[in-house]
């Protein structure tokens, strides 16, 4: 009795006639709950429980009571192996199939051939047990001869043994998916399909061109659904020369903004690129969400320009005409305003009217005629000259210390000039255009001439004058009231009454400070 308890070989077989089968009911208990739950793990548990406990009890009885030669005994474990290699085969296949469901929601997916890898090295593995392990087969002459023909084949096939290690280092990298729009060297299109070998394109005239993953590892690939699918489409344009920058743009800009399919935000944009008489040359960027509609949007915005340009009234280049009709000197002197243009633009003035055509004469040759882009500053600070508004709108502005507060519009016909300095308490002045504008400057020295010598006008002008200190004591007085009232809220917050009292009072005394300059101006 005692040298069966020595004996290790039957501990050994005493220890699984007794423990596996409460392992393989522990088993069985767990596939019941699987099962319940409908999980996916219930096949490899199955699988464990009918065939990789049975037959490793077989097996490990057999190797006691016989030799490990014996071919029942390889068989039976040939079995193990592969009833093994079939459970981990049903557990890789569910954390597969997990990996490209977190991928699924709009994450780059992993390609087949990653996804493919584990499962032929599990493969691999299991062949080489069986032969290696269980029938005891030396591989060393079949590896060192496997090692000879693939050499001999890498030679011969070395082009396509490159495609494809071009190819997994495409699906490694992952430049693009099936569904993006590439570019690849002389090739664009929507990618169909990649695989191990080939990457299949289809063009935008619906061709199907196959391109070697060799080809593509050398090319420079440019994706237009990557990072995002926003993608700017830039259109050259030529408009004539006599065209304001500011009237062409806003021409273009409509008729991008009207072309279908060009986006809101960011918003269309055009820059001015060549300045070059008879010719200006603008280049408008558009944006678009689907780069597939590029050569539609620019036929559309093409389209557009020339119907825009003529409700526009910003007429297109014409290159025969001005290739071969063009003089440069008569354009350029057609540009210079003459005295006869200058006088009927004076005239125009409502404020101007009563000279007489002496005086008219005395401003037209004093006059200079000038054209300002909206934004341009028309009148510094330290200029004295009189600025009258032939055409288009300005804007009266005082400097403060941290802003421009606007105080008049001017209109056209309208004088510009800076108001006396104690009128705006020493803060600078300017004279700003809101869109373009063509101005004459009257000379402070001449216009003085004229002014001193016409009561009406004199009397027109300090009028003016008048209303406009007015203006600019009322806008004075609305910020001191803000500025007190921002200053009383913030010591109301702290809780400081006295300090409330205070600010009241410096309220009411700049009050009283600006009625009084309000009163001695009028």
């Amino acid at each position: 009795m005692s040298d069966v308890f020595r004996d290790p070989d039957a501990g050994w077989a005493a220890a699984l006639i007794i423990i596996l089968p409460l392992v393989i009911l522990a088993t069985g208990e767990l596939e019941e709950r699987l099962r319940q739950r409908d999980s996916a793990l219930q096949r490899p548990v199955e699988i464990i429980r009918t065939w990789v406990l049975p037959l490793f009890a077989i097996w490990s009885l057999a190797r006691v009571i016989g030799s490990a030669d014996n071919a029942v005994i390889k068989l039976v474990g040939s079995g193990l192996v592969l009833a093994l290699g079939i459970a981990g085969l049903a557990a890789l296949a569910i954390v597969i199939g997990w990996i490209e469901a977190q991928t699924s929601d709009g994450r780059r997916p992993i390609p087949r051939l990653v996804l493919a890898m584990p499962r032929l090295v599990l493969i691999l593995t299991i062949g080489w047990v069986l032969i290696a392990g269980v029938w005891n087969v030396d591989l060393s002459a079949a590896l060192t001869a496997l090692g000879v023909t693939s050499l001999v084949v890498s030679f011969a096939l070395q082009d396509t043994l490159g495609g494809i290690a071009s190819g997994f280092t495409l699906l490694a990298d992952q430049p693009f998916k099936p569904g993006d729009w590439i570019r690849a060297d002389d090739v664009e299109g929507r990618v169909v399909d990649t695989n191990w070998r080939s990457c299949r394109v289809q063009t935008r005239d619906g061709d199907l061109v196959i391109v070697p993953n060799g080809a593509l590892a050398g090319a420079t690939i440019t994706n237009f659904d990557e990072p995002a699918r926003l993608h700017r489409v830039v259109v050259p344009v030529q408009v004539a020369y006599v065209n304001s920058p500011t009237n062409a743009k806003e021409m273009l800009l409509a008729a991008a903004r009207a072309t279908p399919g060009v986006l809101t935000e960011p918003p269309p944009n055009a820059v001015v690129i060549q300045v070059d008489d008879p010719l200006m040359g603008y280049e408008v960027q558009m944006w678009i969400d689907d780069y597939t509609i590029a050569p539609r949007v620019k036929s559309d915005f093409g389209s557009l320009v020339w119907y825009h340009s003529h409700r526009h009234n910003v007429p297109l280049p014409s290159p025969a005409q001005d290739l071969f009709l063009w003089d440069g000197e008569r354009s350029s002197a057609d540009d210079v305003r003459s005295r006869g243009s200058i006088l009927e633009g004076l005239r125009r003035s409502s404020l101007l009217d009563q000279l007489d055509d002496e005086q008219l004469d005395d401003l037209a040759n004093a006059a200079t005629w000038s054209r300002f882009a909206s934004g341009e500053t028309i009148l510094l600070p330290s200029s004295d000259d009189i600025i009258l508004i032939e055409d288009g709108t300005a804007r009266i502005l005082v400097h403060l210390d941290t802003a421009e507060q606007p105080v008049l519009d001017l209109m056209p016909g309208d004088v510009a000039a800076i108001l006396d300095p104690a009128t705006t308490k020493g803060r600078e002045q300017s004279v700003v255009a809101i869109s373009d504008c063509d101005v004459m400057t009257l000379r402070a020295e001449v216009a003085a001439g004229v002014i001193s010598r016409s009561p009406e006008l004199n009397t027109a002008l300090d009028q003016i004058q008048t209303s406009r200190t007015r203006r600019v004591h009322r806008v004075l007085k609305r910020l001191a009231l803000e500025a007190a009232a921002a200053e009383a809220s913030t010591l109301i917050a702290a809780g400081d009454a006295d300090g409330d009292d205070e600010t009241t009072d410096a309220e009411t005394g700049d009050d009283d400070a600006v009625s009084d300059d309000e009163d001695g101006a009028s």
